[in-house]
């Protein structure tokens, strides 16, 4: 009892103070059942204890009872509102100096009213109360991982649920207890009495204590995407998490720095004067939050990259990876920093911030190689995420325009060459935009030409479509009162009275290559012209043919002077024919203009019929049939066309691009049509050359094969000549009629021989009647029929034989009234009424 009375005055003083106390055991024990009690530990249940205080009496006698001279005190409400500071130093040796010593720093004025205890262990509970707020239970303030020897010391020990964690900071608040002096070597530090804290005070002792701890959840972490992650061996958030000015960031955010210790800064948040809000651990580079009164999530460790996010940018990580990346965070790997390098060097752009010093460096140098090796940037990139090359179809385009590629009239691949026009098909696009693709390591150039030629075969033809169209008024071309030949000594300007040789330079236009002949103009007049003594064979020369030929050789069109060109022979029977130099005359003006020469049995009179031509001036039809659909010819000469080349192209051809129609026919033409009368141009050729052999055997070479610089030059002379008499007509060429023979000919194929033999027949009878009544004339013909044995179904009907009597008597200019009704005795009578005729002007 003794003993107890000792220590009594200690115990009293604490009741004093309305504490609750407790008895513990103030040794281990085990009692009669073999049951291990130790130390510290209350005898009984005391939950009653925690809301309802013994008396003084009440615990002298537990006391004396249970020989024990060790008390608790009950934390919580039942004790007005007591919490306690617990710091065990076993598991932190100096833990309690750094904490006394930030609390002495921090708040000067809290610690001076403090009441600290001292533990056996050398630790201190830090006691005070709260009147503002209820008392939480007991929480882990700060602790650390325990050690592999820690964890099996517990498994040693029996123990079911091994701590990995050892707190050396916790409270013990509402239902919780401490052992105070004069217990078992409790000592006090700091003997004042137990202060009342407000919850603000408090809460800065507690955030205080969080600082310590070495358990922190692991840190949020920006991220960047997969692509992006992708090309760095260090991103831009981990560089700025390594490397990164955090304490920076937080003041211009407005986060005041505290304090700074040898393993950590201490931050009051924004809006308060004092207190620990935060820390920033330098060792593991973590920001650990306290306040709940922040964007941050309490309890929680942040990573400076992901900080910046929430104050600068509301966690977009976006904003904040462009943020870094311009402030120069992130290092690239090497190759794709290299293909950085190439790429901003080919797109004039500057380098990412973020590039290392030898990056910068090399795009210097490379700036200058692809300059000159690449003028126009690349069409193609390294992707990533695949690990191959891909073809950029926008800067294939621009590649495409900056090497000259256009496209005419939308469908014909053009190339500009200085000043020159180059038709090119297809092969000749790809295999100049393949050839300027360019790069240092071979095996790179074989990946990007594999991945060219696999886009090529998916998409070249629709590349081909989105070229660009050359501007027309570009292109120099002829006009309706002048026109260009062109040589190669200049460009011969042609009108009705005069021919210059300019230089090309005098030229803004582009000019078409394939325009350019291989030899020069020479203006003095040749004393033999072989090409003249062959249209004078052939046709006989006249300013009516010269204007034909200026025509033809004219790259102008109107609507308004547009002309079917035929070729025929003078001869009645067409197997007369052949040989007589029309397959010559049409493709020999290729030596002036442009001509497509197809076979006229495989043009088909639809809208396939300029599937075979390529917009050359003149569309040349060589051997047509003796029937065709001539009126379908009629819209084609002076209106709008239509190109359908199927699996190719369908387009609209204006008039002014049209082509000029020349027809070659053993046969003759049928001008049906009124507008084909005024359409169709023949030329009648004789036969000269069937009767000799042929071009080639008259003048001993081929046309114009075999043509020397001389004879190329009398071919140039008369069609600058045929081009003046042209233009001196105005762009108009008169109507001729057809030679007897000619006419003949045409008058055989359209209506038969034989009917022309029965008109023949009778004319001079009919005439001299004046008038024959229709059954008198179906009686002739019937009879004339029976008597050349012409079968049925080959007689002409009434109307058929009528026309073909009414063009008979056009033609030689006899009076016909075809439908003349006469009164007679017996009433009146249908008939054809004849007027003068005079033989020698028919035969």
């Amino acid at each position: 009892m003794s003993n107890l009375a000792s220590v009594w005055p200690e115990v009293k003083y604490l009741l004093s103070d309305n504490i609750s106390l407790i008895p513990v055991r103030d040794k281990d024990e085990t009692d009669d059942k073999g049951n291990f009690r130790p130390a510290k530990t209350p005898f009984t249940a005391w939950t009653t204890q925690q809301s309802t205080c013994m008396t003084e009496s009440q615990l002298w006698s537990s006391m004396d009872r249970h020989h024990t001279m060790a008390v608790a005190i009950v934390c919580g409400k039942v004790s007005g509102g007591i919490e306690v500071i617990d710091v065990d130093v076993k598991y932190k040796p100096g833990v309690d100096a750094h904490l006394l010593k930030d609390i002495q720093t921090l708040y000067p004025d809290l610690y001076a009213k403090l009441r600290i205890h001292r533990t056996p262990s050398k630790g201190c509970h830090l006691i005070y109360r709260i009147t503002d707020h209820e008392v939480p239970g007991n929480v882990k303030l700060a602790g650390r991982a325990a050690t592999e020897e820690e964890i099996q010391q517990q498994i040693a020990a029996g123990r079911k649920r091994v701590n990995k964690e050892m707190n050396f900071l916790e409270t013990r608040g509402e239902g919780g207890y401490i052992l105070a002096p004069p217990s078992m070597d409790y000592a006090i530090i700091q003997d004042n009495p137990i202060p009342t804290l407000t919850w603000e005070e408090r809460s800065s002792l507690i955030a205080l204590c969080h600082t310590y701890t070495e358990i922190i959840k692991p840190p949020v972490q920006a991220k960047p995407t997969r692509t992006q992650e992708d090309q760095y061996s260090t991103n831009p958030f981990e560089d700025y998490n390594m490397n990164g000015d955090l304490i920076t960031l937080l003041e211009e955010n407005d986060w005041q720095l505290l304090s700074e210790n040898s393993d950590r800064y201490m931050f009051t948040r924004p809006g308060k004067d004092q207190g620990v809000s935060a820390t920033w651990h330098k060792e593991n580079r973590c920001f650990y939050v306290f306040t709940s009164s922040t964007e941050f999530e309490p309890g929680r460790g942040y990573n400076p990259s992901t900080v910046m996010a929430m104050l600068m940018f509301k966690n977009d990580k976006t904003q904040t990876y462009k943020h870094l990346t311009h402030n120069g965070f992130g290092i690239f790997k090497p190759y794709v920093e290299e293909n950085i390098v190439r790429r901003c060097v080919l797109s004039s752009k500057d380098l990412p911030n973020n590039v290392s010093p030898a990056a910068k460096e090399k795009y210097e140098t490379l700036k200058e190689q692809y300059q000159s090796e690449l003028p126009f940037g690349r069409f193609w990139e390294f992707n990533l995420k695949s690990e191959s090359f891909q073809i950029s179809r926008e800067d294939l385009y621009r590649v495409a325009h900056e090497i000259g590629y256009r496209l005419h009239n939308k469908t014909q691949i053009i190339r500009i060459n200085g000043q020159l026009l180059e038709k090119q098909n297809d092969k000749d696009f790809y295999n100049a935009i393949k050839k300027y693709i360019w790069e240092e390591d071979a095996q790179t150039y074989t990946q990007i030409c594999n991945s060219f030629e696999a886009f090529i075969q998916k998409s070249g033809n629709f590349t081909i479509t989105r070229l660009q169209d050359i501007d027309p008024n570009t292109v120099l071309k002829d006009g309706p009162t002048y026109s260009y030949k062109y040589f190669s000594n200049g460009v011969l300007e042609i009108t009705a009275t005069s021919t210059d040789l300019l230089p090309y330079d005098n030229f803004e236009q582009y000019v078409w290559a394939h325009n350019i002949k291989p030899r020069e103009w020479d203006a003095k007049v040749p004393l033999r012209n072989l090409y003249a003594d062959y249209l004078e064979n052939a046709i006989g020369i006249t300013p009516y043919l010269k204007k034909v030929i200026g025509y033809l050789a004219h790259d102008y069109k109107s609507e308004s002077s547009a002309y079917l060109i035929t070729l025929t022979e003078k001869v009645i029977d067409p197997k007369d024919g052949g040989g007589s130099g029309k397959n010559i005359f049409g493709n020999i003006l290729s030596g002036t203009t442009t001509v497509k020469t197809v076979p006229g049995s495989s043009v088909k009179f639809d809208d396939k019929f300029f599937a075979a031509w390529n917009r050359e001036r003149i569309y040349f039809l060589a051997d047509i049939p003796k029937k065709i659909d001539w009126l379908f010819l009629k819209e084609m000469v002076g209106g709008v066309g239509y190109v359908n080349k199927k699996f190719v192209a369908e387009y609209d051809v204006p008039t002014e691009e049209m082509p000029k129609l020349l027809l070659n026919t053993n046969y003759s033409y049928d001008d049906v049509d009124g507008g084909l009368k005024r359409r169709i141009r023949q030329l009648e050729f004789t036969n000269y050359y069937t009767l000799n052999g042929g071009v080639d055997t008259v003048h001993g070479k081929m046309f114009p094969g075999e043509f020397t610089a001389y004879d190329w030059m009398g071919y140039d002379h008369f069609i600058v000549q045929s081009l003046q008499e042209l233009f001196r007509s105005n762009g108009k060429i008169e109507l001729i009629p057809l030679s007897q023979e000619g006419w003949t000919k045409k008058f055989n194929i359209k209506h038969h021989e034989t009917t022309l033999e029965f008109i023949q027949d009778n004319i001079e009878q009919w005439c001299e009647t004046g008038f024959v009544p229709n059954h008198d004339f179906k009686e002739q013909y019937s009879a004339f029929a029976h008597e050349n044995s012409i079968p049925p179904k080959y007689r002409k009907e009434a109307a058929n034989l009528t026309a073909a009597l009414k063009e008979y008597c056009q033609h030689y200019e006899i009076r016909l009234d075809a439908n003349k009704v006469k009164r007679t005795v017996d009433g009146p009578v249908k008939g054809k009424e004849f007027g003068d005729f005079t033989p020698n002007e028919i035969y």
